[in-house]
């Protein structure tokens, strides 16, 4: 019988069209400690299975029932922007963006949920914003599939700042210089770039592993399950053909993100020094340095774990093939 959830863990949700991941994180301790943790493939064509089953066949593998969650959101529904207005107060900010967020958002501001964050000071008069908006109907959607399944949301984080979480509860950033994050995703990669702990630009590129796998499908005459696996083991003689496939998706990704550090250095005059990358596409071999070559700048991993203690039922051995593919669902569970 799966055990409920103890009231000191916390459970982090990501839900991506390639897999769902799931972490169980115990805050009440001085490092936090992940005491579980899954990942299940969502089916693909005619194997496709409801995704509420999905969700509760995640969480009964594990053995666990949670009551509440908290769950990262990302997609054409969501939008961030990073913008600079006069100095005010949060509560005289609140009333002016009932006002001015149509002038930044490109929905119907009565059919968004919002919120902001005050950033720092901009000078002149002036002070950085961090506004967010989903669309009503997809928010509401998405408490509804919970509620069906008998799970609260206890909130709902961007994905790119759930990963960024992760990684600043670990890692000391560059207070100065930008500092680029990539989740290289199946379906999409999101770049976020901050200076030190303060996020400063995030964009969502609609570029990821699927269209890898498409490529090498498409190049080596393969079914797309073929191909997919052809990725990642990278059999003796095929190497060359799925670095060329590879490649061709990589020059159309790295030429948007280089489009998104020439927004941020236009607009902060500084550059980007450091490059750190989690997702999927991690684990295709050679993926970190084709970006790194491409932009001129090394990519490194990094320890998704590096901010947890494991329980004694885990490893960071057996995690390590999945580790990267956790970074959204950990941030979530470092919020408590």
């Amino acid at each position: 019988m799966p055990r409920p959830v103890k009231g000191r863990d916390t459970i982090g949700l990501d839900v991506g069209s390639h897999s769902i991941k799931t972490v169980v994180v115990d805050t009440s301790k001085t490092k936090p400690v992940l005491s579980a943790y899954n990942v299940k493939l969502v089916p693909s064509g005619k194997k496709k299975i409801p995704i509420d089953q999905l969700i509760k066949e995640l969480f009964d593998e594990i053995n666990i029932k949670p009551s509440e969650i908290n769950l990262s959101i990302s997609g054409g529904d969501v939008i961030v922007r990073f913008i600079t207005l006069p100095r005010m107060d949060k509560a005289s900010l609140e009333e002016s963006m009932v006002f001015e967020a149509d002038r930044y958002i490109p929905f119907n501001v009565n059919e968004v949920i919002m919120d902001f964050a005050i950033l720092d000071d901009a000078g002149e008069g002036k002070m950085n914003v961090l506004l967010a908006a989903a669309k009503s109907d997809f928010v509401e959607g998405q408490l509804e599939l919970f509620r069906k399944i008998g799970i609260r949301v206890n909130l709902m984080d961007i994905n790119a700042f759930s990963v960024f979480n992760a990684f600043s509860m670990s890692n000391d950033i560059d207070p100065v210089q930008g500092t680029g994050f990539f989740d290289l995703g199946h379906s999409q990669t999101t770049v976020m770039i901050a200076t030190g702990k303060m996020p400063r630009f995030m964009r969502v590129i609609q570029t990821g592993g699927k269209d890898i796998t498409k490529a090498i499908s498409e190049d080596m005459g393969v079914t797309q399950e073929e191909a997919e696996n052809i990725k990642y083991d990278q059999p003796k003689g095929m190497e060359d053909k799925v670095a060329r496939a590879t490649s061709v998706v990589i020059d159309e990704l790295v030429k948007e993100m280089q489009l998104s550090f020439s927004y941020f250095e236009n607009k902060y005059g500084k550059g980007i020094d450091h490059i750190y990358c989690s997702g999927g596409m991690v684990y295709q071999k050679g993926v970190q340095n084709i970006i790194g070559e491409k932009l001129g700048l090394k990519v490194n991993g990094w320890d998704v774990l590096g901010g947890l203690s494991m329980a004694d039922s885990l490893s960071r051995e057996a995690l390590s093939g999945v580790s990267s593919q956790l970074a959204a669902a950990i941030g979530l569970g470092l919020r408590g």
